[in-house]
């Protein structure tokens, strides 16, 4: 018998923080707090209160920034969370985004996958190559990506590089998955950031209901 999904829950390690997406009003005061207490606990001596107040004031503007792009997706149910890794940088490194795809199979999520690649008008993929593993709440597949942003730097002809990592982890005997999507900052973020993705998946738990 085939199964549906629930529900589910990504238990992340501390250094990631999740952003209250589903209570839109609450995302520019979370920003805030979240700025000053990262940027408080990383402070030192050395740095002025100006440099403090710069960095807590950018950082709240990024978190903002990725809570807000999330719910102009307008996707329901999306789990969301970021990575801040030095916050007296005033900088987010990472965000990953975690929801439930219904009847959508394995081999369908790679076709469908691989077709963004080949097709896609919107970005410019420097390199794309298939990522497959296992977890305990199912088989996982996947791409590891990097994308080419030409112009960001307003030099003509430079371009900045984005590594992205989504995948798709397929429970057993059930018609629907979850995909986790993860966008890095820039390249060199993760030493190995497919299967730092993949350990992250250690954490996911999916609730099955009957069909």
């Amino acid at each position: 018998m085939s199964h549906r999904i629930a529900g589910f829950e990504l238990r992340l390690p501390e250094s990631w923080h999740v952003v209250p997406t589903e209570v839109p009003g609450e995302i520019d005061g979370w920003a805030r707090a979240t700025a000053e207490s990262l940027v408080a606990e990383a402070a030192t001596p050395e740095r002025s209160d100006v440099m403090t107040a710069d960095a807590t004031g950018v950082l709240a503007e990024q978190l903002a920034d990725v809570g807000k792009a999330v719910v102009d997706t307008r996707i329901g149910g999306l789990q969301t969370a970021v990575l801040v890794r030095h916050p007296e940088l005033g900088t987010v490194d990472a965000m990953v985004t975690v929801a439930a795809q219904q009847d959508l199979a394995h081999d369908a999520f790679a076709a469908q996958l691989a077709s963004i690649v080949e097709n896609s008008e919107e970005h410019d993929f420097a390199f794309a190559g298939r990522v497959d593993g296992t977890s305990d709440a199912g088989e996982v597949t996947g791409m590891h990506s990097m994308i080419s942003h030409f112009g960001d730097l307003g030099i003509e002809g430079t371009a900045v590089l984005e590594e992205r990592v989504v995948l798709g982890v397929f429970p057993a005997g059930c018609a629907d998955m979850v995909e986790l999507t993860a966008i890095a900052r820039s390249v060199g973020t993760f030493d190995d950031m497919p299967q730092e993705m993949l350990g992250l998946l250690a954490g996911l738990a999916v609730e099955l209901e009957a069909a």
